[in-house]
């Protein structure tokens, strides 16, 4: 339990060092075509790591569900 909880917290380090970072990206780059593009890659990795941290919370339930599935 230990490993998920490290692997949650370095994606919500991450998230939260995007969040204002993507505003910022916005400013910067917003006037460029290829600025959007980049700040919408940073959104996607940002909102990711956030459902990725709270997958990697409930990996056990969610690996147990799979299982279950897959095996019946």
């Amino acid at each position: 339990m230990k490993i998920q909880i490290i692997v949650a917290l370095v994606f919500f380090a991450i998230f939260a060092a995007l969040l204002p970072g993507t505003h910022y990206i916005y400013v910067a780059n917003a006037d460029y075509y290829m600025g959007q593009f980049v700040t919408v890659a940073a959104v996607l990795l940002m909102w990711g790591s956030l459902a990725a941290g709270v997958a990697s919370l409930f990996f056990h339930k969610i690996k147990a569900l799979y299982q279950s599935i897959a095996n019946a």
